[in-house]
């Protein structure tokens, strides 16, 4: 299904290429069989009316759709963000557009699961091609490709990577009648945004997206049955539903809750990939008892006496669907602070720049669900 999508949105990707003033043309571009017989599909039905798969946005809706990594570089002018929505959630094609030193550029990003898809629109006959090491993407360690096509009077550039911890491709091209001695990895470098990553500026707090000491050991395990079987005394365990994803929970200490569950108030979480193998996907971690782990309507909620988050999954993985939290200044005042990695703060009347409250009326509704949900109950290792 994923390739099939694929092979739909890259002939809707060469059309959309004039929407930041750079494409190929029939004469220049040496695409494969496959991908010219698309396009040429595609432009057909634009002459009857195809309608423009590409929707102006606003930065802050992309990052909330797509969580994109980059922004535009010191220096950028004409600065333009759009979405093609692809039919699938989460999966939308996320676009920033801008000008820079005399050269226009576009940049992409899309969710694409666990492998990396070419997402650049860009068909051609590459005259050069390079394996290249971003700097400051994946702390300077992001693998990537730098490709060059040469025209009769222009030369297009490119350069895509594959966020692996994310499940994130990428891509950034540009075109110019000569670049010889242009650095486009330069430039791919400069629109990195350490303030997008994922866990960026999270409060102190949101210990699950921190560094975290791996407790259970899934090596050569093929099932979630076959983890439990590893796992040691005192360890519990329990299979949940977490939005449309199954998932297993284990942690390595429970509590009576006095209300008949063996609770916890931490979990490492397993899901299985696409080709079915069992995979460590995080570490939810709550702030104490009063706080047990609880699902409510496919929901995981982990709280603390400042803060409750609300976990869904996304491709595999678990990611904050809300997360609400208070501050206090010296003299005892609260802020109170909202955000999401899939859904628009504004929905729930946040800042969109700072992620503000008006008051504490969003963490006293998050409260409220977590405490009216089912408490996961843990089966423990004798």
């Amino acid at each position: 299904m994923k390739k099939t999508i694929a092979m739909m949105m890259t002939g809707l990707m060469v059309l959309s290429l004039s929407a930041c003033g750079s494409g190929a043309t029939s004469k220049e571009a040496n695409a494969t069989e496959t991908s010219t017989e698309v396009a040429a599909e595609a432009t057909t039905e634009q002459t009857v009316g195809l309608a423009n798969p590409w929707r102006e946005a606003t930065e802050e809706e992309c990052n909330q759709l797509a969580g994109n990594g980059f922004s535009a570089p010191d220096g950028a002018s004409n600065v333009k963000w759009s979405i093609m929505d692809t039919g699938e959630e989460y999966r939308e094609l996320v676009q920033m557009c801008f000008d820079l030193d005399g050269l226009s550029f576009t940049a992409r990003q899309q969710n694409t699961g666990d492998e990396p898809q070419d997402i650049s629109g860009m068909f051609y006959e590459w005259a050069a091609e390079e394996d290249v090491t971003l700097a400051n993407w994946a702390g300077g360690n992001m693998k990537g490709t730098v490709k060059r096509f040469i025209g009769d009077d222009r030369y297009i550039d490119v350069c895509t990577w594959y966020d692996v911890e994310t499940g994130a491709s990428y891509s950034l091209s540009t075109e110019g009648k000569d670049l010889d001695g242009f650095d486009i990895q330069a430039v791919a470098e400069a629109i990195y945004d350490p303030d997008k990553q994922f866990g960026a500026n999270a409060p102190e707090d949101a210990g699950e997206l921190m560094e975290h000491e791996r407790y259970v050991d899934i090596e050569g395990c093929d099932t979630f049955t076959q983890i439990v079987d590893k796992l040691p005394a005192g360890y519990g365990y329990t299979n949940a539903t977490i939005g449309d994803t199954d998932v297993l929970l284990v942690t390595n200490q429970t509590f009576d809750d006095l209300d008949g569950h063996n609770a916890a108030i931490d979990a490492e979480v397993f899901t299985y990939t696409e080709s079915g193998t069992p995979q460590y996907a995080g570490y939810i971690e709550a702030g104490g008892t009063a706080y047990p782990l609880a699902v409510n309507s496919g929901k995981l909620y982990a709280g603390g006496n400042h803060f409750m988050k609300v976990y869904t999954m996304s491709y595999g993985f678990p990611c904050w669907d809300e997360y609400a939290w208070e501050e206090f200044d010296t003299n005892g005042n609260a802020t109170y602070l909202y955000r999401s990695d899939i859904k628009s703060i504004s929905e729930v009347g946040a800042d969109p720049d700072t992620g503000e409250l008006k008051d504490d009326s969003v963490l006293q509704r998050l409260y409220d669900e977590s405490f009216s949900g089912e408490v996961l109950n843990f089966d423990v290792i004798k």
